[in-house]
């Protein structure tokens, strides 16, 4: 199995997070944003990718059976969720699924809420197609805890709220929902007729080491919620192979899957599938448990590790424990310190890129994303130089 302490350097490999790192300025700054992991892919992945380039011939590709039946098994598996092979298409990205949605199944000044603070793409995928966005801003506790405020959400909805975009598990706050959370917000959605498209490309990185800790997807609660939500999965947060492009959307409602894939194809052209894509996506989950057990005990420690340095060791700073992702949501407010001088001391003293709170809506105010899903000796430094910036400052 992979020794996950060992450092691979990808500088010069084209990576957004490592090549494209440049902050108000600084060029030297260590990388702790883009979510991706540190981590080369499983080693059968890696020899499926090597396969097919050793063939030399990249022509325009299908998506055969085995690879939902790969990927269906895995939901049984991993979930607990018997999906049919009938209900899956592929997409490049779980954010190109939700765009085509937004499109095919609202229409422009409909209202569509998010959750802030949420991952940005779910923002632009409402603004930039043209309809009308309304926040259903989570709840926080004093210890840091989320919740999804289910009265709020009740009362926003009007005659022309049709779509809730879902993060499960959420991203950046790091809460996996409980059964009896997307239960509340499955009967709104139901009361209200609204389609939920569910963002599920977590769902493998639940942390807890209880033999119980199951994801639940959203669409597996029951058939009436199945009948109305559309999920987005992938293998490319849980394997590491985000720059494949490979994604699948989940589809139970076979009107909705109709509708959503003759979109894909008229509208957007996307009806072919990258070569390696549907290679790495059939090893990865047809092989790749056992690997996946292991990176989620080490995500574990080192989850552990930063709360506990970052708790103890950067006064004003907090952080709750995350139930899921490879992510943290550093509060920063008690620092005495603004936003602003925060960002600086970041990137200008401390020579670390964390993710910016203020890109995520509402509720990011004060708050920095961390990803510690990297070899512990690089967390160590980034976490380093971080105390020693702000400890000073």
């Amino acid at each position: 199995m992979k020794n996950f302490d060992t450092v691979v350097s990808r500088i010069g490999t084209n990576s957004i997070k490592w090549d494209y790192c440049e902050a108000n300025g600084a060029t030297d700054v260590l990388p702790m944003w883009v979510a991706d992991m540190d981590f080369p892919a499983p080693p059968r992945v890696i020899d499926a990718i090597n396969t097919c380039a050793e063939h030399g011939i990249f022509g325009y590709s299908g998506i055969p059976q085995n690879v939902w039946e790969a990927v269906s098994q895995w939901t049984a598996d991993r979930y607990r969720w018997a999906t049919d092979v009938s209900w899956y298409s592929y997409t490049s990205g779980v954010i190109t699924g939700l765009n085509i949605a937004v499109q095919t199944f609202t229409r422009p000044g409909e209202g569509i809420i998010i959750q802030p603070p949420v991952y940005p793409p779910f923002r632009s995928a409402v603004l930039s197609n043209g309809r009308r966005l309304i926040y259903n801003p989570l709840s926080c506790d004093n210890e840091g805890r989320y919740s999804i405020d289910i009265d709020h959400l009740a009362s926003i909805i009007d005659d022309d709220t049709k779509m809730l975009v879902l993060c499960n598990p959420h991203n950046p706050v790091g809460r996996a929902w409980s059964k009896e959370e997307l239960e509340a917000v499955a009967d709104i959605a139901i009361t209200h007729d609204v389609l939920v498209f569910s963002d599920e490309i977590h769902a493998d990185l639940l942390l807890s080491s209880e033999e119980s800790n199951t994801h639940t997807p959203f669409a597996s609660l029951n058939t009436e919620v199945a009948d109305r939500t559309i999920t987005g999965i992938a293998p490319s947060k849980t394997f590491n192979i985000a720059g494949l492009k490979a994604s699948a959307i989940i589809t139970p409602n076979s009107r909705l899957k109709r509708d959503f894939d003759q979109a894909q194809e008229r509208t957007f052209g996307l009806y072919n599938a990258n070569s390696f894509a549907i290679a790495a996506m059939q090893a990865a989950y047809s092989y790749g448990a056992a690997w996946v057990d292991e990176l989620l005990g080490y995500l574990r420690d080192n989850r552990d590790f930063a709360v506990h340095t970052i708790n103890e060791h950067l006064p004003g700073v907090h952080v709750a424990t995350p139930d899921a992702t490879f992510l943290l949501w550093l509060n920063t407010e008690k620092t005495g310190m603004s936003h602003a001088q925060m960002a600086h001391e970041l990137t200008q003293r401390a020579r670390v890129m964390l993710n910016d709170g203020r890109s995520f809506g509402p509720g990011g105010e004060h708050h920095f994303r961390l990803n510690f899903g990297c070899p512990r000796s690089v967390l160590e430094e980034g976490l380093t130089r971080i105390i020693s910036a702000c400890v000073h400052a």
